[in-house]
């Protein structure tokens, strides 16, 4: 490889010594505009070979006169000189510079006779004529020599354009079909869980009818009056006994079942009572220990299609579109450079949502520090759309080389704000949030409300917080991090240890939002002086394995709010309907702040409670505008 690349130089460098030694016979009235325009054009290269300088000096001294040998060496000089100090300068140097640079030395030179009396008008024009051909020719040459190497750095790109795979992480065809092999297993592991849960768990019947084999065959086994009470009254002892069971069933107290003799014909009753109660205690024990079973066996088996559905997603990867795009990714290596930068490993990709990014190796050309918005309008440039660089982004690029990614620029921006208010006599409030942005163009809003109040709450609700954000921003779909935070919660088996999850999921591209409420309080949307409320009826998160969250969705426009609320602002409000009157509230705020919009809503919700907050109180407001 490394002899290939050493051969391709040496091939680069003999054509250019052999154009800049064919720029000599272009000769137009006695001057020769191509040799200083190529030489500018080339001094743009990070590297130059020895075959420019020797091709173009063999040249000169070939088809020039000496006087003209003179002035363009002295031309090269002033160029060289004056191009590399605008890059130490400014680290970077386009085309256009380096052609202002050639064509103004060019005139210089041509007016250095003006200088000494010895020229006249028509020497004069030509000589600012051939300055003018030096830029023009420089600018044409620059292009034409820097698209080349572009296309030959991305001839052996491959036609593949539809093909899903991740280049710079080594993800190929077979890493793909072993992936989708592994997450198939685990999915099949997943249904093998579910399925053992189809046992049947035992009803009030069946209970009865065990403990009768239990209590029967411990006692009447061993009692002398077997064979009678069982061979002459079978059945109706039979009812009898059962009758007591039930009592047993129905947690009636000892003394009660004791007292009203259900079994009559046996000495041995009160003895037959205690051990029924004994054996139905063990009964509900182990039921509930199999119930806690099952629920374990459920929550694995939800965690495992978590996970099976996450490696289905990495198999499938996004869409590689350098194939298709060759000439973009020719362009893109054109603007960079432009800029001072040099991008490697150049990737163009479409995401499931069909929107494109760019993904490249970046570093400053001649070191230096450059801005590495520069980078990005090299790419809108080339790409033709508005993007946005990823929020990790470095914001002064160097010589260091570092990947960055480009995605096309979402139409909207959000705004948010905020309002708290702990519960009265409380140090900590038990409700949490988290805000966050995507690089996909999604922007997460959650909400919890833990169970109760003070540092118990807090803890319950910021770790349903803490994990949803975590696995949205592992790679998990929304649903299914909803499904891993709730199985956490659920495996934590303290009782009451519950808290709500409201979840805004808002598309900036389209300005959708999608809620989703898990025993969540209202939501509110103010769409032209209009405000709807949305609300919710299932069970906080950790109630129950497998959730009913209530989804709702709906499409917002500029200058359009999203008012999420918790439960302590709306149930001590003192007025008939709390959802109707903060809807009333909501729609007479004529304000475009979000932060101020909080603040004032949680002002009037005081005022309504006279000041007292009953319960943990939070106002988070979401403001959305086109860019």
């Amino acid at each position: 490889m490394e002899r290939r690349e050493a051969l391709q130089k040496s091939l680069i460098g003999i054509a250019q010594g052999i154009l800049g030694f064919l720029c000599s016979l272009v000769c137009i009235m006695g001057y020769y505009p191509l040799v200083p325009a190529f030489f500018a054009a080339n001094s743009l290269l990070q590297e130059n070979s020895f075959f420019l300088y020797i091709g173009i000096v063999l040249g000169m001294g070939y088809f020039m006169p000496l006087s003209g040998i003179v002035k363009y060496v002295i031309a090269l000089v002033v160029i060289a000189v004056a191009i590399r100090f605008y890059q130490w300068a400014n680290y970077r140097c386009s085309g256009i510079v380096a052609a202002v640079i050639a064509g103004v030395v060019t005139i210089i030179l041509n007016m250095s006779g003006r200088a000494l009396g010895s020229m006249d008008r028509m020497q004069i024009l030509l000589g600012i004529s051939e300055g003018i051909l030096v830029f023009g020719a420089t600018i044409l040459l620059h292009f034409a020599i820097e698209w080349i190497l572009a296309l030959r750095i991305f001839k052996q790109v491959p036609q593949r354009g539809e093909e899903d795979l991740e280049p710079e992480l080594g993800v190929v065809s077979e890493s793909k079909e072993r992936i989708s092999a592994f997450a198939t297993a685990v999915d099949g592991l997943s249904n093998a869980f579910t399925m053992m849960n189809r046992a049947k768990e035992p009803g009030g019947m069946e209970s009865v009818g065990i403990l009768e084999q239990e209590i029967t065959g411990k006692l009447c086994a061993s009692c002398e009056g077997c064979a009678i009470c069982w061979n002459e009254n079978r059945n109706h002892l039979v009812g009898k006994i059962r009758c007591m069971l039930n009592a047993v069933v129905e947690h009636r107290p000892k003394e009660e079942i004791v007292r009203k003799e259900y079994v009559t014909e046996c000495h041995c009753y009160p003895d037959m009572v205690e051990e029924a109660i004994l054996a139905f205690s063990r009964m509900e024990l182990n039921q509930a220990w199999y119930k806690r079973l099952l629920e374990n066996r459920l929550v694995i088996a939800s965690q495992l299609d978590a996970m099976s559905d996450l490696m289905q997603d990495w198999a499938k990867g996004d869409r590689l579109l350098d194939g298709s795009n060759r000439m973009q990714l020719v362009r893109i290596a054109f603007e960079v450079k432009e800029r001072g930068l040099v991008a490697e490993d150049v990737h163009i990709y479409e995401n499931a949502d069909n929107r494109r990014y760019i993904r490249a190796k970046v570093c400053s050309k001649w070191g230096g520090g450059i801005p590495s918005k520069n980078y990005r309008k090299a790419l809108e440039k080339a790409m033709g759309m508005k993007l946005r660089l990823d929020k990790d982004a470095r914001s002064v690029l160097t010589k260091e080389p570092v990947y960055l990614t480009a995605y096309e620029d979402t139409r909207y921006y959000v705004m948010t704000g905020v309002a708290t208010k702990k519960k009265n006599g409380s140090t900590v409030s038990g409700d949490n949030f988290a805000m966050f942005g995507m690089d996909n163009g999604r922007h997460y809003i959650c909400l919890s409300d833990g169970m109760g109040s003070g540092s118990r709450a807090s803890q319950e609700s910021e770790l349903v917080v803490d994990l949803l954000q975590k696995f949205i921003e592992a790679g998990f779909q929304k649903e299914t991090a909803i499904r891993m935070m709730n199985s956490a919660m659920v495996l934590q088996g303290e009782d009451n240890a519950y808290s709500t999850l409201d979840v805004a999921d808002i598309n900036l591209y389209t300005g959708e939002v999608e809620l989703t409420k898990i025993g969540a309080a209202a939501t509110f949307v103010k769409q032209k002086g209009q405000v709807d409320s949305i609300c919710s009826t299932s069970l906080p998160a950790g109630a129950v394995v497998d959730p009913e969250s209530e989804q709702t969705t709906c499409a917002l426009s500029s200058g359009d709010f999203l008012v999420m609320v918790t439960d302590g602002v709306l149930e001590y409000l003192h007025v008939k309907n709390p959802v109707e009157k903060l809807s009333e509230i909501i729609r007479e705020l004529e304000m475009d702040n979000a932060g101020a919009m909080a603040k004032e809503l949680l002002d009037r919700v005081l005022m309504l409670t006279g000041g007292y907050a009953m319960d943990d109180m939070t106002v988070l407001v979401l403001g959305i505008w086109e860019k």
